[in-house]
């Protein structure tokens, strides 16, 4: 009996023991089994971590490339501007109002020194966008110039006499003539034009009057100076509409068609002089 209570308790100690061995076994199973897990997911983190951050480096070279094609257009548009801006200073016989402007340049750009901070095709495009501002700055001062000339040139043409005063026969043209009233040939240093009595005359071109009043001759008569030695006369008015010393714009109504004054019949007799000399007014009539 003896022998077998001592065989049954190593049978249990073993037992005890191997069940101890499993456990540990298990244990140590299951922790390998967690750890490759773990790593396993760590490692698809981290691929998906470089799949994520290739996919932003080529978002961010394909908008830098992006970048770079809208500054070389930008360049390309502002030196086809400033040459034209050029040519139309040396047209208009103005001379240039900056040096030329020099080729776009690269600089890098950094944080410490030497220690890049900007890629070179970043630094280009920036330097693209620098000259591109200055071309555009020449280029608007040219135009400013252009547009001040365009302007004076406006008010020019504005001025000048082209407007016809009204509409209606012309019965008697500038230059010799037979005298209506049976006094032989004689210089006519205007133009008569027959239209109704009372219709309204325009002044051909904007200017100031500067006589506004009766003469023997002319009947009622309006003078509008246009600036530049060049006046108008209207004369034989049944009425006059303005003032001396008024300001009148183009197509503005001076007065109307009478027979005032020396005249056989309702008409405007239409003069332009030039330094107070007589001058053929359809040299300037258009409209």
């Amino acid at each position: 009996m003896p022998e077998v209570r001592h065989a049954l308790r190593g049978s249990r100690l073993a037992a005890v023991l191997v069940g101890v061995a499993v456990l540990l076994g298990t244990q140590l199973v299951w922790s390998t089994v967690a750890r490759r897990r773990g790593g396993a997911r760590e490692l698809r983190r981290l691929r998906t971590r470089l799949v994520e951050g290739r996919a932003e480096g080529d978002r961010e070279r394909q908008e830098n490339a992006e970048l770079i094609a809208a500054a070389d257009r930008l360049v390309r548009t502002a030196a086809l501007l400033h040459d034209r801006a050029a040519e139309a200073r040396r047209t208009a016989h103005l001379e240039e109002s900056r040096e030329p402007l020099a080729e776009p340049t690269m600089q890098a750009v950094s944080l410490v020194a030497g220690a890049p901070f900007m890629s070179d095709d970043a630094a280009r495009a920036l330097g693209d966008l620098a000259w591109v501002d200055g071309q555009l700055v020449a280029a608007a001062d040219s135009l400013g110039v252009l547009t001040a000339l365009l302007r004076q040139r406006s008010e020019d043409v504005a001025a000048a006499p082209s407007l016809w005063p009204v509409r209606g026969v012309v019965t008697s043209t500038f230059g010799s003539r037979l005298s209506p009233y049976g006094d032989g040939r004689e210089m006519h240093p205007g133009i008569d034009i027959q239209a109704p009595y009372g219709r309204p005359v325009a002044a051909g071109g904007s200017g100031e009057v500067i006589y506004a009043g009766r003469d023997p001759g002319y009947g009622r008569l309006v003078v509008v100076d246009h600036g530049g030695d060049l006046e108008t006369l209207y004369g034989h008015l049944s009425k006059i509409f303005v003032r001396e010393g008024q300001r009148v714009s183009r197509g503005q109504e001076l007065g109307a068609v009478g027979a005032s004054g020396r005249a056989t019949g309702a008409h405007l007799h239409y003069e332009v002089r030039v330094n107070d000399e007589p001058v053929n007014p359809s040299r300037y009539l258009v409209d």
